[in-house]
C-alpha cells in the first residue's frame, strides 16, 4: 500500500535504527522491537525518511499490535490509519484471529476507527507471558484493547467504526 508521498512496506533489518529513533521521539518503548522487527511495517517519504511504523508481536493466533508511531508533522494525515489498516489486513491473512494493544493515549482512535473494545488484562497474562512489551512496568497501567479478526474488516464495512 502506498501513495505518492509515503510508501508502506515490511520492515527490514536496515530499518531498525530509524524505527527505534521514531519510537524514542514518540515516547514509546523499544524493548522487543528488534526481536519482532519481522512483524513491523514502515512508511517512508519520497526522500527515504522514515515517517511511520507499526508492529505486531505474533503469539500463535493472537497478535499484540505495538509501536504505532507517525512523525509529528504527519500526525492527523491518515498515515497512522493506513499503517494500522495494512497491518490488520496482513495479520488476518496470516491467521491471526485476535489482536490486542496497550495504550495510554490512543484509546479513542482505536475504538472509533477500528472497532477495538476494552478487555481485561488478566485474561491474557499467560498467553502473553513471553511478550517484551506486555511485561514492561510502564505498560502495566495501560488500557488493553481487543479486536477480533475474521470476516470483513469493521473499519471498511459500511456503518462500521470509521463511518
Amino acid at each position: 500500500m502506498s501513495d505518492e508521498r509515503h510508501a508502506i512496506r515490511e520492515a527490514a533489518a536496515e530499518d531498525l535504527g530509524d524505527v527505534l529513533a521514531l519510537l524514542d521521539s514518540a515516547g514509546l518503548p523499544r524493548e522487543g522491537v528488534a526481536e519482532h522487527l519481522a512483524g513491523f511495517l514502515v512508511a517512508r517519504d519520497a526522500a527515504g525518511r522514515l515517517v511511520g511504523c507499526v508492529g505486531l508481536e505474533r503469539h500463535g493466533a493472537l497478535g499484540l499490535l505495538r509501536s504505532a508511531a507517525v512523525a509529528p508533522g504527519l500526525q492527523g494525515s491518515g498515515l497512522g490509519t493506513r499503517l494500522v489498516s495494512e497491518l490488520l489486513e496482513r495479520a488476518g491473512g496470516a491467521g491471526v484471529r485476535e489482536v490486542l494493544l496497550l495504550t495510554t493515549t490512543a484509546r479513542d482512535f482505536f475504538v472509533r476507527r477500528f472497532g477495538f473494545a476494552e478487555a481485561r488484562r488478566e485474561e491474557y497474562d499467560l498467553r502473553l507471558a513471553r511478550s517484551p512489551e506486555w511485561n514492561l512496568p510502564r505498560c502495566s497501567t495501560a488500557v488493553l484493547l481487543r479486536l477480533e479478526l475474521g470476516g470483513p474488516p469493521a473499519w471498511l464495512t459500511p456503518g462500521g467504526p470509521a463511518a
